[in-house]
């Protein structure tokens, strides 16, 4: 066959052959995240109405049974992720009913198979061994469909319509000759093209650019070191200046910002470089003179750490969009990457050539103290000693030359800094896709506005976001007045703290209509407030646990099923564990779990997924858990949630 590359929407590209994953390819893996960004990534291009390119389909063409198959050897997680979105869409609310063919099947994977067959079926048999994963993915594309669509006022046959006619892909039959271990090879190997920061960096160095400012080449090459030493997320941001330029922004100690703004930041850099050269320290020679000279050069003083100790939530590129955002308020500004360089285009192009090199100025400035304050006040995943864990540290010198970390909020023992990280990985943890961080966005903007930061100020404010997105918007039935994430975060002052009580029958509480994880994970927030931390027999951190579990299982293995389905779906059923382990224990009934968990807990030490689980387990008898322990477990934690939102 020769070589073809053919561009198709979704309802062509369904209805072009057959295709199949072999059996070299990884399983299916994709999370919520993926594919809330997938669903977002679309929804954002509906009322544009324009063709929106996915990406591409890499298939290798096989005759099976005189019956053409395409082996899919790139973007297979994509195309399994639309199958299954496909069959919702068909299956949940009646839309492309076109779709009625099987024609994505799995190479030598038996659950896998079953799971695709379930999902275009719409029912998952309990009674039969499946790719958990796969129904996690269905699950989370019916929740995720309903709510991004509500907030964006589009109604699911239009979301239907673009998708099977707008979406398009690209496919690409390598030849039937290809070794195809060659064509993996080239695949990893091939170039990176200009990422979209370094766009924006261009960008703004040209619209920084003015030839009548003498100072100009100083200004822009300050610009270049600030923008080098924030690049980095995962390091903080001290160790990005040499040691003199270090001294004259962060102190002898490091831990202070001394400027106040972008005038300040020019003036300390023009000093800093004045002083260089009156110290001889700033020197230039040809490059024969310097191939000449015996002289070894060198400066100890100015080692960078290189460092894979912390990982930060987020990456550089969506940092340039909290700080753009913060300094704008503009609420056209959203958290999507895919539209960097637009935005900036777009604040640059607003503005006269004078205001627009006064952003690029200010925007310098932030960039630097929004990365300062993010490494001393928003948490980071710390590994050390093959330990790993959050972390709240603040980065301090003694001597002005190697530094060392310490607690944000004082010592261990009062416990200050353990709230804060608590409250932070709690929000990070309910919404991992980069895109919905708008926490993040109120934390830095709240501290950015913060002449100093205070512990309890900081609290306080953390604990109003979450109870804010609890009852104005995931558990608010009335959808028409959700409350706005740019409302939340850059009008506060307006926001009543006259919170409604939750009630018992909030249909939001139950299993698919809970919106986001924050529910489980500020509940045990709420929780954790009220243990005496080590001695309860919980040692908890927030991971990222996205399955929602029915502790009395939908198709209970060796039990019957609960025939009110009302208290099977019920909040006081629910909690959230990890994929692996909702795959291992989803149809086993109380008893089973909590024999699991206690094997688990005398072989690693106390390993429970969430506090709520582990009152499930421990304060209701495994035997007897039934309708009446749902209802009083449910009404129980509801209490904790009214109790803690209107102290």
């Amino acid at each position: 066959m020769s070589h073809q590359v053919q561009t198709f929407n979704i309802k062509e590209l369904f209805n072009s052959g057959k295709y199949r994953i072999p059996i070299y390819q990884r399983n299916y893996a994709w999370g919520r995240s993926e594919i809330l960004q997938l669903i977002q990534d679309i929804v954002d291009y509906i009322p544009e109405k324009t063709n929106y390119y996915i990406g591409t389909l890499v298939v290798y063409p096989q005759k099976i049974n005189e019956e053409t198959v395409y082996d899919a050897i790139d973007g297979q997680q994509r195309l399994t992720t639309l199958s299954i979105m496909l069959s919702v869409l068909k299956n949940k609310f009646k839309e492309v009913e076109w779709f009625d063919k099987q024609i994505l099947n799995f190479e030598s994977r038996p659950l896998s198979q079953n799971a695709m067959g379930f999902a275009k079926a719409g029912y998952f048999d309990g009674h039969k061994e499946y790719h958990s994963t796969i129904k996690e993915a269905y699950d989370s594309i019916e929740i995720e469909l309903e709510t991004k669509l509500a907030e964006s006022s589009l109604s699911i046959n239009q979301f239907a319509l673009f998708l099977e006619n707008y979406v398009t892909i690209l496919r690409v039959e390598v030849p039937h000759d290809t070794d195809l271990n060659h064509y993996f090879e080239i695949m990893n190997n091939r170039g990176e093209q200009l990422e979209k920061h370094e766009v924006v960096k261009s960008m703004l160095l040209d619209t920084l650019y003015d030839e009548k400012d003498e100072d100009n080449e100083q200004i822009q090459d300050l610009f270049h070191i600030i923008w080098d030493a924030v690049q980095n997320m995962e390091r903080y941001v001290q160790f990005g200046f040499e040691p003199t330029l270090r001294k004259a922004l962060f102190g002898k100690d490091w831990s202070t910002l001394l400027i106040e703004d972008s005038e300040t930041l020019i003036e300390a850099f023009l000093d800093f470089n004045d002083q260089k050269d009156t110290s001889g320290e700033h020197f230039k020679m040809k490059i024969a003179e310097i191939l000449d000279n015996n002289q070894v050069f060198s400066n100890e003083e100015n080692t960078i750490e290189i460092s894979e100790r912390f990982t930060s939530p987020i990456n550089f590129q969506n940092f340039l969009l909290h700080i753009l955002k913060i300094q704008t308020e503009n609420s056209n500004v959203s958290l999507d990457d895919k539209k960097l360089i637009d935005f900036f285009k777009q604040t640059i192009r607003s503005k006269t050539k004078e205001k627009a090199k006064q952003f690029v100025l200010d925007f310098m400035f932030n960039l630097l103290r929004g990365k300062w304050l993010m490494d001393s006040y928003v948490i980071k995943r710390q590994f050390i000693a093959d330990k790993e864990g959050w972390s709240l540290l603040k980065l301090k010198s003694n001597d002005g030359k190697k530094g060392y970390y310490v607690n944000t909020f004082g010592k261990d023992e009062n416990w200050d800094n353990e709230y804060i990280v608590m409250l932070l990985s709690m929000f990070h943890v309910s919404t991992p896709t980069m895109i919905y961080k708008h926490w993040l966005n109120a934390a830095l903007f709240h501290l950015m506005n913060t002449e100093e930061v205070d512990f309890e100020d900081y609290q306080l404010y953390l604990e109003k976001i979450a109870k804010q997105l609890i009852c104005f918007r995931f558990l608010n039935t009335e959808k028409e007045s959700n409350l706005e994430y740019n409302k939340l975060i850059y009008q506060s002052e307006e926001l009543t703290e006259d919170y409604p009580i939750i009630n018992y029958n909030n249909p939001l509480l139950n299993y698919k209509s809970i919106e986001n994880n924050l529910v489980f994970n500020f509940l045990d927030y709420v929780l954790w407030n009220e243990l005496d931390v080590g001695d309860e027999g919980v040692d908890f951190e927030f991971t990222f646990r996205s399955s929602v579990e029915h502790y009395f299982p939908q198709n209970p293995i060796g039990g019957r099923p609960l025939e009110n389905k009302e208290a099977l779906h019920s909040f006081g059923n629910l909690c959230l564990i990890s994929h692996q382990k909702n795959s291992k224990l989803n149809h086993h009934l109380p008893s089973a779990k909590k024999n699991y968990y206690s094997k688990l807990n005398s072989k690693t030490g106390l390993a429970y997924d969430s506090i709520k689980q582990y009152i499930m387990m421990n304060e209701y008898d495994a035997d007897t858990w039934d309708e009446m322990s749902i209802e009083d477990h449910h009404k129980k934690m509801v209490d904790k949630l009214n109790d803690f939102i209107q102290n």
